[in-house]
């Protein structure tokens, strides 16, 4: 018997219907077969009026991109799993012409008139142009977008606040024409005035992108960096943390007696070690969230693991990398990898989900490009990662904990890192939890890319369209990974008028252990 697919299709036709409907078709499935392939059965077979858009069917003109089962994708790429039912919709934030096929005239017709299309060079060179291969690196990887706008309706921010972005595409444009090393024009204080300090740099561009460009890496940060190079960046709000990290060496600033300087020994020992591990503390959990610190501490001690602790470390230099202020990155890059070899640990471990992105990410190639170091002296991971892949951990030890909890991805965990199995079955682990997966858990909270720090008002409303998805399941609280995320969702539960807690995987770990000890924040 043939295997077939249901395809839900959103129908629509402006001119005829009233309103918009979901039609149901039954699709025969073969293997490696194409969302596109299923819309061509169908107009071909059962519904010649369907409307949807293509042209090339090997995905380099861009015209097919749809959402996909609720996520942007391209018709003609996607492949369709056995067994998995699918709704096609039209990209969101666009008029719809008929069905899934929308108007893309406006969006070129904004970027036709914002940017230059062409090169411009207003001195006639003596000899042809000799191009250094190295003025090239940043602008290649820009000119691979090919307009297909799926980043625009993933986008959280375009979702919530067009005016304030007009979305990835629109930077990457900019940044073409800017990267280029023979264009004379100059875009980059368009760039900001487009909202290139409104990205949060959640990555939920790179992960809906065809192409699998990473728009924040390969735009959205080295433009901040130049923007601040020229003087027209960052934001305010912004400059406060350069300060502090210039003074101190982090980020915050201290409020009471910080984690670090609690500590009466670096080295942290248990008997018959099964390990040994450094643990990167990160400027929230040190001046503000100590609980968590200690928390992480207790869990790793029972898993009979030894914990260095450097004292000397300072802040990873994430919101500095995010918002462009690049000046003191080297010595923050050097003073870490620099304390942690010498703490002669092989593994360093953090609960922060922005320091262990920026650690692994980040530290490897400007380490060589600063500090002329290729490898980094450890191993870096998320202590959720560790406990998982490293440990094996098991709930031996933990007492129940009757809680009903809902999970929310951090985006430097989850499209940072590829890690979001590993902290629900930890999670999972403690007796007497109930998870309850909330719609979009990976929806972005708004704390990120400096964009907390530096457009409060905008993050506010991120931060609401992430309450909006806690209060439909009801939960008692959730739980999270990343001390910013955290902080954000506090205080939009709390403007919110929820009684829902806020609780950090590591402090709800430790509290198994000993449930007295859980936070009630």
């Amino acid at each position: 018997m043939m295997k077939k697919v249901r395809v839900k299709v959103f129908r629509y036709n402006p001119d005829v219907d009233l309103k918009p409907r979901y039609e149901a078709y039954e699709v025969p499935w073969f293997p490696n077969m194409k969302v596109l392939d299923a819309l061509l059965y169908i107009q071909e077979n059962i519904d010649p009026t369907l409307a949807f858009r293509y042209e090339c069917r090997v995905w380099r003109c861009g015209s097919c991109s749809i959402l996909i089962n609720g996520r942007p994708g391209a018709a003609c790429k996607t492949e369709i799993e056995e067994g998995k039912d699918l709704v096609l919709e039209p990209l969101p934030h666009l008029s719809v012409i008929r069905d899934v096929a929308v108007d893309l005239s406006g969006l070129r017709q904004e970027l036709a008139t914002t940017i230059t299309p062409f090169c411009v060079v207003t001195s006639k060179p003596s000899e042809l142009f000799k191009i250094p291969p190295e003025k090239m690196e940043d602008f290649v990887p820009t000119t691979q977008c090919i307009e297909c706008w799926s980043c625009v309706s993933a986008c959280p921010v375009v979702t919530k606040s067009p005016a304030d972005f007009r979305g990835p595409a629109f930077i990457v444009a900019l940044a073409q024409s800017i990267f280029n090393p023979i264009n004379e024009i100059d875009h980059l204080p368009t760039s900001v005035s487009h909202g290139l300090y409104n990205c949060t740099t959640c990555r939920s561009c790179w992960e809906s992108c065809p192409e699998e460009l990473n728009i924040p890496e390969i735009a959205i940060e080295k433009l901040r960096a130049l923007a601040v190079e020229h003087g027209i960046g960052p934001l305010a709000g912004h400059l406060e943390f350069g300060r502090l990290i210039r003074e101190t060496g982090k980020s915050i600033a201290r409020t009471t007696t910080s984690f670090l300087e609690s500590l009466e020994k670096e080295v942290i020992g248990v008997k018959s070690p099964k390990n040994r591990v450094g643990f990167f503390v990160g400027c929230l959990a040190d001046y503000r969230l100590q609980g968590v610190a200690r928390a992480v501490v207790d869990v790793l001690k029972r898993q009979k693991v030894e914990v260095v602790i450097p004292k000397n470390q300072v802040c990873c230099g994430s919101p500095l990398i995010r918002t462009g202020q690049m000046a003191e990155v080297k010595r923050l890059i050097g003073t870490n990898i620099n304390v942690f070899r010498d703490s002669e640990v092989d593994e360093v471990v953090t609960a922060c989900a922005g320091c262990s992105l920026t650690l692994k990410n980040n530290y490897g190639s400007l380490a060589e490009k600063y500090l002329g170091i290729k490898e980094l002296p450890f191993k870096v991971y998320q202590l959720s990662e560790y406990l998982f892949h490293n440990l094996k951990m098991t709930n031996e030890g933990m007492n129940k904990i009757e809680m009903r909890v809902t999970w929310h991805d951090p985006c430097h965990l989850r499209r940072g890192q590829g890690l979001y199995r590993e902290p629900r079955k930890i999670l999972r682990l403690i007796p007497g939890i109930e998870l309850v997966e909330m719609e979009n858990p990976d929806l972005c909270c708004g704390a990120g890319g400096g964009v907390r720090a530096g457009n409060r008002g905008l993050s506010r409303k991120l931060g609401e369209a992430r309450v909006d998805a806690i209060k439909e399941v009801n939960v008692d609280a959730v739980v999270t990974e990343c001390p910013f995320c955290v902080i954000q969702i506090l205080d939009a539960v709390g403007e919110a008028g929820l009684n829902t807690k806020v609780v950090y995987l590591e402090e709800l770990l430790s509290s198994a252990y000993a449930p007295e000890h859980l936070s009630n924040k």
